[in-house]
């Protein structure tokens, strides 16, 4: 009902009236017969009644439907970026006017409504001309499309697809789930999304310097490589100087690199570590006409530890490995070693860093899990059957699982018989036969973990083929799940394909590590004329993958807590867990986190107790970086005279600008392509593009403004009503009534 008055007035007055009304048709007809009396009182309630339905005026709401032809959207990039040359003497600006241009004279011709926007870090207002000037100061692609349809969805307006016409240089990030909620917005407006990448033909003109290595772990004092890699694009032959420089910008090394054209050269900083953590800065000057300037500095972080890596030596049957390992882990000044060495059946000589050894009738090895835990690494050789008990087997699971222990078979298969509480910590399954001699080929794993090519020579130096052969590796069936073979043994007698074996591997166990050398000959590498005239190789080998497998551990060396976060770069504003462990000695103290901003200010946090499987002590933390820098988190340990306590360093780069990198990204233009079921269409193809899309007999309806359509408006009811009411004064006139 639509009512011409407010019904708390209209129904009073409608019931008064139709009384008084129907009181004086019934007293008006007295002297009729009966029949006649009600005859006209019925015309007269008839005659209200009618009055009642114009008064209450029911009926409905309608909208009627409007029919329109969907627009076409155009966003074109208007951003300083736009400014690069796009070949044939013009700039991608003026291509994407171009081509603007061509879609307004196409859509025109179809009859087909389409809108301009132009767009840098967000989309703007319709416009009338392509524009002409670039000089926004960032590309938000993915926001500005999901922004302009959004605006179309709320004021209900049709599209039926959208154009982008830009370089796909994107200064802002987003998300999958970005991508995901702009797809589907796109697909319930039935306008998919395509793009036109300008200047992606051309070949940006960049030398990038890549810092393979996050962070390097080193004792203080001892020699340390800071590898880097220098990459040419779009560039003539070119030398590139290369600085390194500490957290106050002081020069500690430069050095120089030949570039030819689409070239990748690798280089090394050899120097003196630090006496205490720092960060460390790589930087290349920019060249001319260089497209993106982000990429000419890199950082390290340098992770000194002072305390000593605490190693437990176990031999059970001695040779030249095992002499020249001890004898070169007990002049390691940053190495604390104990070995136990099997002299015979009833023979055992113990000997400790320093002068201090004996001799005794029983095999030594720690009796309880923490003394045993006092050791950040076990070297186990050959024959250590009498050593491996099951409960000493159990006793070492335990150590490496919750305690973050490390442990190395430095000679292949530790025991001569199964133990099969050890065969967990063992990262391959054993096969039958082996190989006498072969020679030790690192892997690209090996590459890639960080131990090779950076710390050691790559997998592809000359080294590695001018060392002597090594002997007696053992045959291996399965290298199991999660285990890194970071060297291959490669001999002519091997069984296994290409003849390779596994000669070196790795696998995380729990918190810890074990590690595998599967071989013998080592010290040959040391004792040769021949190898000790291609440098100190037996010395770099077994001192850079002791020190890897203790920092590829949760724990580093000397230390009782670990401190871990989940990666070492990130975005501002992004929260992280930090986790904290405990393997030390009871009663268990409470850590406390100091984190330092990068302009100097800091908080302390202390971290929230946490329930872990292993039943050891843990805690957690939230962090969150709000600006970029450098972040430094620092565990205390409130122990007097504690050991030293770990720190991570955290660095959020500083947000992309528009100058940062002038290349076109047309990966990410085809992303959003196909993520909403448009094309990548080629700046050459945009024509047939027009041709095959804009289509006028595309309509769509909506629902307009809504108006009120009142039942009794109908020509029926007006004819009813009006004979009634001609009806009643027809017989009281003719019955004499007034």
């Amino acid at each position: 009902m639509n009512p011409i008055f407010p019904l708390p007035i209209l129904i009073p007055v409608v019931l008064a009236a139709g009384a008084i009304a129907l009181a004086g048709a019934w007293r008006g007809g007295i002297g009729l017969t009966q029949k006649r009396r009600w005859l006209l009182l019925a015309l007269r309630t008839a005659a209200i009644a009618g009055l009642c339905v114009i008064l209450f005026d029911p009926g409905r709401w309608v909208a009627p439907p409007e029919v329109r032809v969907p627009a076409w959207l155009v966003l074109q990039d208007v951003s300083s970026s736009m400014n690069q040359p796009a070949g044939e003497g013009s700039t991608r600006a003026n291509a994407a006017a171009k081509l603007t241009a061509q879609a307004v004279s196409a859509a025109h011709d179809a009859g087909v409504p389409l809108r301009i926007h132009p767009f840098s870090e967000g989309p703007s207002a319709a416009v009338a001309e392509p524009p002409q000037a670039a000089n926004g100061s960032g590309t938000r692609v993915v926001r500005s499309v999901a922004g302009l349809l959004e605006e179309s969805a709320a004021t209900g307006d049709p599209v039926a697809g959208v154009i982008v016409l830009s370089d796909g240089r994107q200064t802002g990030g987003f998300t999958q789930t970005d991508l995901d909620t702009l797809a589907l917005r796109a697909r319930s407006l039935d306008a998919a999304v395509h793009t036109v990448t300008l200047g992606a033909d051309a070949t940006p003109a960049d030398l990038a310097l890549i810092q393979p290595r996050a962070a390097v772990t080193v004792f203080a004092g001892q020699p340390v490589r800071i590898p880097f890699v220098v990459k040419s694009t779009g560039l003539d032959p070119v030398r590139s100087t290369v600085s390194l420089r500490d957290a106050t910008g002081k020069e500690l090394a430069t050095k120089q690199v030949d570039l030819a054209p689409g070239a990748t050269a690798g280089a090394a900083f050899d120097l003196t570590s630090p006496s205490e953590s720092a960060q460390w800065t790589l930087e290349t000057p920019a060249l001319p006409g260089e497209v993106r300037v982000s990429n000419n500095s890199a950082s390290v972080n340098i992770r000194v530890l002072t305390s000593k890596t605490r190693v437990f030596l176990v031999e059970g049957a001695p040779y030249w490995d095992s002499k020249f390992l001890a004898q070169l882990l007990r002049a390691q000044t940053h190495v604390e070693l104990q070995s136990v060495h099997r002299l015979s059946d009833q023979r055992y000589f113990r000997i400790d860093s320093g002068t201090s050894n004996s001799e005794t009738d029983q095999p030594v090895f720690p009796k309880s899990l923490e003394e045993l835990a006092r050791f950040d690494l076990i070297v186990f050789g050959k024959n250590t059957d009498p050593f491996l008990t099951p409960e000493n087997a159990a006793m070492l699971r335990s150590y490496v699982r919750d305690h973050g222990g490390a442990v190395l078979f430095s000679r292949g298969k530790p025991t001569t018989g199964e133990v099969p509480e050890l065969e967990p910590l063992e990262p391959v399954v054993w096969g039958a036969g082996g190989m006498a001699d072969f020679r030790f080929i690192p892997t690209r794993d090996g590459e890639a973990a960080g131990l090779f090519g950076q710390a050691l020579p790559a997998p592809d130096a000359s080294l590695w083929t001018s060392l002597p052969t090594l002997r007696d590796g053992r045959g291996v069936s399965l290298v199991k799940p999660f285990a890194r073979v970071l060297a291959e043994g490669s001999g002519a007698g091997s069984n296994a394909p290409g003849g390779r074996f596994p000669a070196l591997v790795v696998s995380r166990y729990g918190q810890g590590v074990t590690g595998l050398v599967n071989g013998d000959g080592l010290w040959k590498w040391d004792f040769f004329p021949e190898a000790r005239e291609l440098g100190n190789c037996y010395e770099d080998f077994w001192t850079q993958v002791i020190q890897w497998m203790a920092s590829y551990s949760e724990f580093l060396p000397g230390q009782d807590f670990s401190l871990r976060l989940p990666s070492m770069r990130g975005e501002s504003g992004l929260t992280l867990p930090a986790s904290v462990s405990y393997r030390g000695p009871k009663p268990v103290p409470q850590p406390t986190v100091r984190i330092t901003a990068p302009d100097g200010s800091a908080t302390n946090v202390t971290p929230a107790a946490i329930a872990d499987p292993s039943g050891r002590p843990a805690w957690r933390l939230a962090f969150t970086p709000d600006r970029p820098g450098r972040w430094l988190l620092k565990l205390a340990d409130p122990r007097k005279s504690a050991p030293p306590t770990p720190e991570v360093a955290f660095v959020v780069p500083a947000p992309p600008t528009e100058s940062d990198d002038l290349s076109a990204d047309p990966e990410l233009m085809e992303t959003l392509a196909r993520a909403t079921g448009g094309n990548a269409v080629k700046p050459e193809g945009f024509t047939g593009f027009l041709a095959s899309s804009l289509d006028r007999s595309r309509t769509a309806t909506r629902e307009s403004g809504a108006v009120w359509q009142s039942s009794w408006r109908a020509v029926p009811v007006a004819l009813t009503l009006a004979l009634i009411f001609s009806l009643e004064w027809l017989l009281r006139r003719r019955q004499g009534l007034s």
